[in-house]
């Protein structure tokens, strides 16, 4: 909240100290994203504002409301539910205005042997979002005393912030709920594509053995299966790792690696892809996950290769002070500035999916097996002019 609204509070509700503590409730509201978090800001909050000896929070199921969260000198009905119509909290919800009460033994819509058990004597009730009340905040009072119309408008606008931040919390949790349901979706998809893709490989493989002595014609068309098969393989397991990543179950299994050699084994898989250049003259060791420096080269390969646009791919080992240096760089699309940060996001992509394919995870799982390995991968390109992707790594 800016200083102008602070002070434009501040005229409207004839305040100093209450403003100051509705706007350090709005930044506390603007950070809670679950209820329990949320409930905790708006209690002390509202006890604060108008000096109340107890505070409930209570929240509208349909018939009955429940007294979710309080703040008071002694216990009053945290955790209870009762029929909305024959409870205060439901009345203000139900009539969607606020209730002030002097004298709670006076008053034909408190349910008595209720409150007799409390040390409550005078009430302030006031919904949240009056159009279409989910909740209501409570105030409570161990003296008599009337709430002031200033102490209705504190609370009205306490509940006003609630009710953006109730909905925000509503927001985040649906947002929560689809990642994990894509996260299960892709962990189920992953695993039951990967058992028929084996099968079908070792086959494929089985017939290339048994046709070889004969230089069949089929040899070439098997070849090719071959290649596509491996290719959808490797797709799955980019989908059996952003799951397993998001669910943070990576382990790494460090060993000693010569990073060159393993480079060299990457580039020769893509065997018949002319432009493809490995500069790797002397052993680069450390003591590193195979599986993630694996992942990290054939990812960065593959995209070289992919977007290169046929010119020339350069994939470089060097030794550095404490590590080692890997650098693939191409010279075919480039990425254009805006997109640079987004490309190594999940699911993040500079171009369409129908131009190039593939998942938009290569590059996430390239950053996120670096940053495990305890480096970094830095990205320079421009539009037309290619792409080089350093990824820097301790020994």
């Amino acid at each position: 909240m800016q200083t102008g609204q602070v002070k434009s509070l501040d005229r409207e509700l004839g305040l100093g100290a209450d403003a100051e503590l509705l706007v350090e409730a709005a930044r506390s509201l603007a950070a809670a994203h679950d209820l329990p978090s949320l409930m905790a800001v708006t209690r002390r909050a509202a006890r604060a504002l108008v000096s109340a000896d107890g505070v409930t929070f209570v929240l509208r199921e349909g018939a009955v409301v429940h007294y979710a969260d309080e703040d008071a000198i002694a216990p009053l009905w945290k955790g209870r539910r009762f029929p909305a119509e024959a409870c205060i909290s439901g009345w203000a919800m139900i009539h969607r205005q606020p209730v002030v009460i002097e004298d709670v033994d006076l008053d034909d819509r408190i349910p008595h042997d209720v409150y007799r058990q409390t040390f409550v004597k005078s009430l302030l009730m006031v919904p949240v979002r009056p159009e279409e009340p989910v909740a209501a905040i409570g105030a409570y009072w161990a003296e008599r005393r009337r709430a002031s119309a200033r102490e209705v408008r504190l609370i009205e606008t306490l509940a006003g912030l609630t009710s953006v931040a109730l909905s925000n919390a509503a927001l985040v949790a649906e947002l929560k709920q689809a990642v994990q349901l894509r996260d299960e979706f892709l962990g189920v998809a992953s695993h039951e594509l990967r058992t028929p893709l084996t099968a079908l490989r070792l086959h494929i493989q089985r017939a290339r053995r048994a046709l070889a002595p004969a230089a069949s014609p089929l040899e070439p068309v098997l070849a090719v299966l071959d290649h596509h098969g491996a290719r959808l393989t490797r797709l799955v397991e980019r989908l059996v790792d952003a799951s397993r990543f998001e669910a943070r179950a990576m382990a790494l299994e460090p060993e000693e690696l010569d990073l060159a050699a393993l480079a060299k084994e990457v580039v020769e898989r893509f065997a018949g892809t002319p432009e493809l250049r490995l500069d790797a003259p002397a052993p680069v060791r450390g003591r590193w996950d195979r599986s993630r420096l694996d992942q990290i080269l054939e990812n960065l390969v593959s995209n070289a290769v992919k977007f290169g646009e046929g010119k020339q791919v350069d994939v470089e080992v060097a030794a550095m002070p404490g590590g080692a240096r890997l650098t693939v760089r191409d010279r075919g699309i480039g990425i254009d500035p805006a997109d640079q940060g987004r490309i190594f996001e999940r699911f993040g992509r500079a171009v369409p999916a129908r131009s190039y394919g593939g998942f938009g995870l290569g590059l996430w799982l390239v950053r996120q097996d670096a940053e495990a390995l305890g480096g970094t991968v830095a990205l320079e390109s421009a539009p037309g002019h290619g792409a080089r992707f350093t990824v820097t790594l301790p020994g």
